[in-house]
């Protein structure tokens, strides 16, 4: 069965998450306390993997439980599952109201009972006492009407006064809010037919116990749809929920662990260790007596044989191991070692860039958890929880960014086998290429948890981690791109490409196809920028004004191979000003008729109206405008809306503007082509 949609009510904090679609690989998206471990705590119970059903008085809602909990068994989970071919015809055997189901929904109560739907609906009532008074009174009036043979009517008339009383007896008899057994049915058809010795009589009494054959029918009819009930429920995946990922320790004592593991199976720090003796096919009751050796001398033939088949067995499980794992680990070749001092199993790790052994537990937390992570899952999946649905809580928490995008990947290549749900707060899990297997989890305005289906929810704390995603997609395909041209803030990558497409309509060389233009959002953010992509090693230039430049960014940019002529580019080499920005290379009165459109009562004749190249102060125009904005209106420059008008209306009317801007842009991307 795949589950294709599910249903969480009247659990904790969740009233009703309303049916929620599912793939085989779903992520659930959300704050703390947002409610996604209830959803698959609750939903882990529809068919839990460890038997544990649900518990009214710790999982009913608080606020609701003194007066609703015993009013109905309330319904939990519920899951709506489509049937694969082999299970349609298997229903369809059992139950001919079956035929044409393609998909089952099952709910679990409180009270562990289950109820089941199909699709399309089968309809069969059960078998109520009033059916069966029903069918006794109907056939008492039959009984009535009866016409004797000629000839036959006195012994008739014995037979119907007999049938009469004891029908009447039975109609009193049964309990209304009893149940009718298909037995007592057939009891009551045999006791009518009973009075049928000749021929004639069978005629006449055949036709009376035809109301109650159609019970029987019913009731058998019915005990079919319960037999596909039961099959349906013995064919459920179990649902498998993990919220604790335990290490596998570097160093095991096998007899503890083989006595701990026969006399408490379910402690969780044997999970994983388990898991690695069933990965590899290690008997650890025959690792236990190849150990024998340690008390006896070295030159008996059988110890020494004991021990060269001890040595190939850990060799033979160590490089099993590292092949599998080199499979889908993606980052340095990771070799691992079995070894067994004395009583104690110990795990040696190694790789291709420091070939020095060391114990597991040494290692990185991120190789931990994968080499334990992945056992767990590996064998587990394809053991107990064969088509199982895994319900996976936060996992890899403590992990690497990296190593979070790998265990994503991994999610996917095992939901192949089992479907698989996980939650998660971390960016890093969330797969923006299949935004559509992703759930956001939030907490509603009554305070309720909420499952989003079609839309995104308001708040921005449950979005978060999709906005960061996002955010983290973009950087990535930035750092990762071609040439990059870095410039300040945003102002300046609007204008540069607009004057880059009134260029290029001019029919002259603008900048290169493959350059990238970056925005740092200030210069204080320049250099972390700049270290990753020098890091990533590639061609990049930076493009600043002269004016508020921290020192220390000009100090450490040569440090990075950015120098004035080599990589670095100020606005001032363009124009006579040496705290020039972008706007200083546009003539003074196309930029002003901007500003103006902003600021309507701004005096623009206090500031200068001398050409770019007449000018030699040192602050650009947009500085000393945000000055006079600042000293005249009490506000903020909004330098950000005068260059994105400025940027509209260049590519709107190319044409207004003047031959000096086009030379200085012109010579400005001549030059950037040129650095980089």
């Amino acid at each position: 069965m795949q589950l294709a949609e599910f249903r969480v009510q009247n659990y904790k904090i969740i009233e009703d998450t309303g049916w929620v679609p599912v793939q085989n690989l779903t992520t659930f998206v959300g704050k703390n306390e947002s409610g996604k471990s209830a959803i698959f705590r609750a939903l882990s119970k529809l068919n839990p993997s460890d038997g544990e059903g649900y518990d009214g008085l710790k999982e009913f809602p608080r606020q609701r439980y003194a007066a609703e909990i015993t009013r109905t068994d309330w319904p939990v989970a519920s899951g709506r599952f489509v049937l694969t071919p082999d299970e349609q015809r298997d229903i369809a055997a059992i139950s001919e109201l079956c035929n044409e189901v393609r998909s089952v929904e099952v709910t679990r109560h409180y009270t562990g009972t289950y109820s089941i739907t199909y699709h399309p609906d089968v309809g069969v009532d059960l078998v109520t006492p009033p059916d069966l008074i029903y069918a006794i009174e109907s056939a008492i009036e039959h009984i009535r009407n009866l016409i004797a043979p000629e000839g036959k009517g006195e012994e008739l008339g014995r037979i119907k006064e007999g049938l009469l009383a004891f029908l009447e007896e039975q109609k009193g008899a049964i309990p209304v809010d009893g149940q009718v057994h298909k037995r007592h049915i057939a009891d009551l058809i045999n006791a009518i037919k009973s009075r049928a010795n000749e021929p004639w009589q069978h005629d006449i009494l055949d036709p009376v116990t035809e109301p109650m054959y159609r019970l029987v029918r019913q009731i058998e009819i019915f005990e079919g749809l319960m037999a596909a009930n039961r099959y349906v429920i013995e064919h459920l995946p179990k649902f498998v929920y993990f919220d604790q990922y335990n290490v596998i320790e570097s160093a095991i004592h096998i007899p503890t662990f083989i006595a701990t593991l026969k006399s408490h199976p379910d402690t969780p720090g044997l999970r994983a260790t388990h898991c690695l003796f069933r990965h590899v096919n290690l008997d650890l009751d025959q690792l236990d007596r190849l150990g024998s050796h340690k008390n006896a001398v070295d030159d008996n033939p059988i110890i020494r044989r004991q021990v060269d088949e001890r040595s190939i067995l850990l060799s033979t499980a160590s490089n099993l191991m590292t092949k599998k794992f080199e499979d889908w680990w993606g980052q340095r070749k990771i070799r691992f070692r079995y070894d067994i001092d004395g009583d104690y199993f110990r795990v040696w790790v190694s790789d291709d860039l420091d070939p020095s052994e060391i114990e597991l537990e040494q290692r990185s937390a991120g190789l931990q958890y994968f080499f334990s992570f992945y056992l767990v899952f590996l064998v587990e999946s394809g053991d107990a929880y064969q088509d199982s649905i895994l319900l996976l809580d936060e996992p890899g928490l403590q992990l690497h960014p990296t190593a979070q995008q790998q265990a994503t990947r991994f999610f996917e290549r095992i939901s192949h086998q089992n479907q698989i749900f996980f939650s998660t707060h971390s960016p890093f899990m969330i797969d923006l290429d299949h935004l559509d297997r992703v759930r956001t989890v939030y907490e509603g305005e009554d305070g309720t948890t909420k499952v989003s289906v079609s839309e995104w929810p308001a708040d921005r704390d449950s979005l978060f981690p999709l906005e960061a995603a996002l955010a983290t997609r973009i950087a990535d395909r930035t750092l990762s791109g071609g040439k990059q041209l870095v410039v300040e803030d945003t102002h300046d990558l609007w204008l540069l490409q607009a004057m880059n497409y009134v260029l290029r309509s001019r029919g002259k060389i603008g900048l290169s196809p493959d350059i990238r233009i970056t925005p740092t959002g200030g210069a204080a953010n320049l250099i972390p920028l700049a270290l990753m992509m020098t890091a990533h090693k590639k061609p990049a230039a930076v493009l600043l004004s002269g004016h508020n430049i921290p020192q220390g960014v000009l100090e450490k940019l040569p440090s990075m191979h950015i120098r004035e002529g080599s990589g670095l580019l100020l606005y001032s080499s363009f124009v006579n000003r040496q705290g020039a920005g972008i706007e200083d290379l546009f003539s003074p009165e196309f930029y002003y008729r901007c500003v103006k459109d902003i600021y309507p009562d701004l005096p623009l004749g206090q500031i200068s109206e001398k050409s770019p190249v007449e000018r030699n102060e040192e602050r650009g125009i947009a500085h000393q405008i945000a000055d006079l904005v600042e000293r005249r209106q009490g506000e903020h420059f909004e330098r950000w809306r005068v260059a994105e008008l400025l940027s509209d209306r260049i590519c709107e009317s190319p044409q207004n503007l003047d031959d000096e801007t086009i030379d200085r842009f012109s010579r400005l991307f001549d030059e950037i082509n040129r650095l980089i």
